[in-house]
Parts: structure tokens; C-alpha cells; sequence
């Protein structure tokens, strides 16, 4: 049963991290979106955030981007609100800027994440494993 717990807790911080890659190919999604509608059709603030609100790839995201729902980091968090709250605040060409920067820090914040992810996952299940049995051996 303590193995059982302890596996579980490995497996539980590797699907945090996995989430955190999942959000961050969400803001990703978002940017280019949003860049694709700027660039096509110039549309207002309203319709971009209604466009995004009823995309079926993001039917799951928080779009209040309260630091209780996202798994990022503060720091990482603010960056994302950044991103939507530069839409409909300055003229087309500059929105246009400012998002491609986001989206340039999203993606090698992702490829971090990712590199990360790969090298440690198999490490939070080998410990969680291994300290449920450490755990049970002492108890015995």
C-alpha cells in the first residue's frame, strides 16, 4: 500500500509537469490564433476573445488567467496575461510585435519544459517507487 501511495506521488508531479507543457502549447495555440485573425481580417477586441472562447481546442483553458489555475510559475503566469491583454490596447502593427515576442518566449519556455520533462519523468516514477519500498522495508 505505501508503495502503491508512493508511486502515485512520482506519478502525480510527472503529470504536472506534463500539464504545464500543455498549457504552455495552449498559449501558444492562442498567439498564433490570434495572429492569424489580426493579419486576415483585423477584427475587433470582442470577436477575437469570443473566437477563442468557443474553440473547441480550448474549451478547457481558464481564460480569467488567475495564478490559482495555471500550473506556471508567477513570473511565467504574468507573461501569459501579457499576451491577452495586448490584444485591442495598440495599433495593429505593434499587437502584431508584441505577440510574436510572446510567442517567441512561449516556445523556448516549452522546448525547456519539454527537455526537462524527458529527461526527468522516468526519475519521479523510479523515486516514487523506490521510497515506498524504502518506506516499507523500515516499517517491516
Amino acid at each position: 500500500m505505501i508503495i502503491l501511495f508512493s508511486f502515485s506521488l512520482g506519478l502525480t508531479a510527472m503529470r504536472f509537469k506534463k500539464r504545464q507543457i500543455d498549457y504552455i502549447d495552449s498559449l501558444i495555440y492562442i498567439g498564433e490564433k490570434i495572429l492569424l485573425m489580426l493579419g486576415s481580417t483585423s477584427p475587433e477586441t470582442e470577436e477575437i476573445m469570443t473566437e477563442l472562447k468557443n474553440d473547441e481546442r480550448l474549451k478547457n483553458f481558464d481564460f480569467s488567467l488567475c495564478p490559482s489555475s495555471s500550473p506556471l510559475p508567477a513570473n511565467e503566469s504574468n507573461k501569459s496575461k501579457l499576451l491577452l491583454n495586448t490584444v485591442g490596447k495598440y495599433e495593429l502593427e505593434a499587437q502584431i510585435n508584441y505577440i510574436n515576442q510572446y510567442l517567441g518566449y512561449f516556445k523556448m519556455l516549452r522546448q525547456q519544459y519539454q527537455d526537462y520533462y524527458n529527461s526527468h519523468y522516468k526519475l519521479y516514477l523510479v523515486f516514487g517507487f523506490f521510497s515506498g519500498v524504502f518506506v516499507s522495508v523500515l516499517l517491516i
